[in-house]
């Protein structure tokens, strides 16, 4: 993984956003190296680019979202959780409607689109973050946490604890497993009962057990494509969300039921130790 990669030809997806519920589009266009992630929204007047990097982070606890001025997009995780989890490091995504789309609320369609579109691999050396002292960060109440360790590659460990699944845990290691494999196919989840109250908060309008995994107080509602599911797709996130660093980290990262926001956190943090690196 020593130098940038992009694509060879173009795709797109249409759908509908998790949380609008509204129709969007998007097509990835493979870009020269040192570009790094690039979003334009075609549907501004004029067009406006919004590159996926820390300075243009909106902090939400349920999805992780760019903006520039007034323009946002919204539920950019899952695609640049695919990107980064191939390697992947030069794009431009054209997108119509202001979030992306959802697919089937994991990173598999944009994995299985990247490797059909064919990855290029450039004359240009990645970005490599080699964590030398340890970080720690935690939410307000303690609850939640993020550290991060020195570590000879990368590694995730992520723990959680929620209502009626209970504690699950699973811990992803870059030379031992396939993110295609173990990650990417982990779905976004919810519970039934919050369903209402999300929406009259503008998240989850267009959630369903098409695109979600579904939790209700009997268990989960629609087959999970793991028994711990919900860990990896928490794992999944963070991998969306390092790649707002345009770079990789050599670190072991321990998770403690923290979420977009904390995750965030981190990525402002490492960008202003390594940034300039």
């Amino acid at each position: 993984m020593s130098n940038q990669k992009t694509i060879k030809n173009c795709f797109s997806f249409s759908g509908i956003g998790i949380h609008s519920g509204n129709a969007c589009s998007m097509q990835v266009l493979p870009a020269k190296a040192g570009t790094g992630i690039c979003f334009i929204v075609t549907d501004a007047s004029p067009p406006v680019e919004i590159p996926a990097s820390p300075s243009y982070i909106v902090k939400k606890s349920r999805e992780t979202s760019l903006a520039k001025d007034d323009i946002e997009i919204r539920t950019v995780e899952h695609f640049l959780a695919a990107a980064h989890g191939l390697g992947i490091d030069n794009l431009i995504i054209e997108i119509t409607g202001r979030e992306l789309p959802t697919v089937d609320g994991s990173a598999l369609p944009f994995v299985e689109a990247f490797q059909k579109a064919g990855i290029v691999v450039l004359d240009y050396p990645k970005k490599v973050f080699m964590v030398h002292s340890s970080i720690a960060i935690e939410n307000d109440d303690g609850e939640a946490s993020l550290i991060i360790l020195p570590f000879t590659h990368f590694r995730i460990s992520c723990f959680v604890d929620f209502p009626v699944i209970g504690c699950q845990f699973f811990s992803f290691d870059s030379e031992k497993h396939s993110f295609e494999k173990e990650i990417a196919p982990a779905r976004t989840f919810g519970y039934a009962e919050e369903i209402e109250a999300l929406k009259e908060k503008g998240l989850a309008k267009g959630a369903s057990l098409e695109n979600a995994l579904g939790i209700n107080k009997d268990g989960y509602m629609n087959p999970p494509r793991f028994p711990n599911e919900p860990v990896r797709h928490k794992i999944l996130d963070l991998f969306g969300d390092l790649a707002l660093l345009n770079g990789y980290i050599k670190g072991h990262i321990i998770a403690i039921k923290s979420g977009h926001k904390l995750n965030l956190e981190l990525m402002e943090r490492l960008e202003v130790i390594y940034g300039k690196n």
